[in-house]
């Protein structure tokens, strides 16, 4: 990330010097926003914060499958009501806790919530920067003359596709990360042999589960800062997805995938309602094929690592490719279900 970011930076520099200044200007304030966040967690979680928080959403005696679910649901709507980076900032730590208590495998545990939170990031337009953003650089409207979308507007449009969508994602994820079988309890970080979402050994590491977010993890938000300031540059905010809405959603999630989302955001134009939507799914739920697709998935990696857990790359990536094809098709289905896709 570092080579890619310092390369697009000097590329960007040298081809668009005054977008490049610009760009940072404009990009600075997210990442500035999500330092912040970063900061208090790690403070919350030196005062016990998060073991107060497992301890009061899970109780000890759940099941494990149980506990699963009550992790992830916490994950969906703190990502949902509150904010994308301030669900994984908390509902991570608080799962690696719940993992070490409750005996389940903490970096699946922690994957499967960095999953939740990016996907379950839309019902509102403050639950993710991205979909601000977009907002703003649309111009469609249910009625001629009116800019954007309003907030009751969009929750009507939204809630039966997020609905949906955290069903499919919490349902099949806490199944996976309650799974006893062939796995060892958290902490002896020891991967189900055989699986498609297992990645090679390493060396046994136990959970931390009372720690939050380092420090540290603020060193994971330079190189996407450089990222997300030079493809905006680059790009521009003139970016316009064509074809039908399926084609929208393809393109939109590939190239949101491919930069991030932020910049992704940044650069699209949506010039219809039904642009837009494809726009927001692109890059709330389509980041989750790769863990460089939002910060967010960084963070949680660094969370989980710092804590004692194996946050699998390749693990993350199998989970994403299962995941969002039918995430996608479950958004779209409740879409159409409200009315946006008719």
């Amino acid at each position: 990330m570092w080579a890619v970011g310092i390369g697009l930076a000097i590329l960007a520099a040298s081809l668009r010097p005054h977008a490049s200044v610009t760009a940072a200007l404009a990009t600075c304030g997210p990442f500035a926003t999500l330092a912040a966040i970063i900061v208090a967690a790690a403070l919350a979680g030196k005062l016990g914060a998060f073991r107060a928080l497992a301890r009061a959403a899970v109780p000890a005696h759940a099941s494990r499958a149980a506990s699963a679910v009550a992790v992830l649901a916490l994950t969906a709507g703190l990502s949902a009501l509150v904010n994308l980076d301030v669900a994984v900032v908390v509902a991570v730590p608080v799962a690696l806790r719940v993992a070490r208590r409750q005996e389940l495998p903490a970096g699946r545990l922690a994957v499967a919530v960095a999953v939740t939170a990016n996907a379950t990031s839309f019902l509102l337009p403050t639950s993710n920067i991205t979909n601000l953003l977009l907002l703003d650089n649309t111009g469609t409207g249910r009625t001629p003359g009116h800019a954007h979308l309003t907030p009751a507007a969009y929750l009507g449009d939204s809630w039966a596709a997020w609905l949906l969508v955290a069903v499919l994602t919490i349902a099949p994820l806490a199944l996976w990360s309650a799974r006893a079988e062939n796995s060892a309890p958290a902490g002896s970080n020891r991967q189900p042999t055989g699986s498609a979402l297992a990645g090679p050994p390493a060396p046994s590491r136990q959970v931390d589960g009372d720690s939050g977010p380092s420090i540290g993890a603020l060193s994971d938000l330079l190189p996407m800062f450089l990222i997300a300031s030079a493809v905006r540059a680059l790009l521009g905010t003139g970016l316009v997805l064509h074809g039908t809405f399926l084609i929208q959603l393809a393109s939109g999630t590939a190239l949101a995938t491919s930069v991030s989302n932020l910049p992704a955001a940044a650069a699209f134009t949506p010039t219809g309602l039904v642009s837009l939507w494809a726009a927001i799914l692109a890059t709330t739920i389509g980041p989750n094929l790769l863990i460089t697709g939002s910060v967010a998935s960084l963070i949680s990696r660094r969370i989980a690592r710092d804590g004692g857990a194996r946050f699998s790359v390749r693990t993350f990536t199998a989970a994403g490719m299962s995941l969002v094809p039918l995430q996608l098709a479950a958004a779209a289905l409740g879409l159409y279900a409200c009315g946006v896709l008719s």
